[in-house]
């Protein structure tokens, strides 16, 4: 049995809620969803940790993150590369994502408080601004902390990092999509988030996992329409 003294807990330092290599990571995952490092693009260690003033640990770490993600490949001889999805892939992760996201659903509107509403219009109000003052990119942003709420509301943290994790996979995508959507149809992307909202206000399960599947459904047919897939023919 060993014993601990109270002088060696003090010793301790505070935990860090973050490391050097999640912040890596987490610039080399917005680096990716920006489009600063093209999907196939070569990353190498020593170049990087040269450009981010940090020794190659951390970034081989977070680079290991990353290849957890999805997000980036390594093939044996030739290197690391931002991963490049196919068609077929992002039919997969659509599917998976309407099975987490029902179930989300299911547990937000179990969980559902007066609260929960004004955050998520908030976010809403803010889609709406940003598409109004054409700045895609926070309009981008607000769209992933909609459905960020929503996983958070639902209190299940492996459901939440599941979830987060296939989102993830398309961010990129989702981005350029919105960004190219036609003034009609980015308005009425915005619209879905309030009516997904106005249904789970209800408490009808089974008529807001309609909506959500509806829309990631609709975020995969976005995908699909706007961006290319040169690796793979088309479905």
């Amino acid at each position: 049995m060993f014993c601990y003294s109270v002088k060696t807990l003090n010793d301790l330092s505070p935990v860090q809620t973050t490391t050097l290599s999640d912040e890596v990571a987490n610039r080399l995952r917005n680096a990716i969803r920006t489009g600063e490092f093209p999907l196939g693009s070569r990353l190498v260690e020593r170049d990087l940790a040269e450009r981010l003033g940090v020794s190659r640990i951390p970034v081989r770490e977070a680079i290991q993150q990353l290849v957890e993600e999805g997000l980036v490949e390594k093939t044996p001889h030739r290197g690391t590369f931002v991963h490049s999805p196919t068609r077929s892939e992002i039919e997969e992760i659509s599917s998976l994502r309407v099975l987490l996201e029902c179930f989300v659903i299911e547990r937000v509107i179990a969980r559902w408080r007066s609260e929960h509403e004004m955050r998520l219009r908030q976010i809403v109000g803010t889609m709406r601004r940003a598409a109004g003052e054409n700045e895609m990119q926070r309009l981008f942003e607000q769209d992933y902390l909609f459905h960020n709420a929503l996983w958070e509301i639902a209190d299940h943290l492996l459901l939440l990092e599941v979830v987060s994790g296939l989102r993830a996979r398309i961010n990129r995508f989702l981005g350029e999509a919105t960004a190219l959507l036609p003034e009609s149809e980015r308005q009425s992307h915005i619209d879905s988030h309030d009516k997904l909202v106005d249904i789970i206000k209800t408490g009808d399960v089974e008529i807001a996992k309609t909506e959500i599947t509806n829309h990631v459904l609709g975020a995969k047919r976005r995908i699909l329409t706007y961006c290319d897939f040169p690796d793979s023919p088309l479905l």
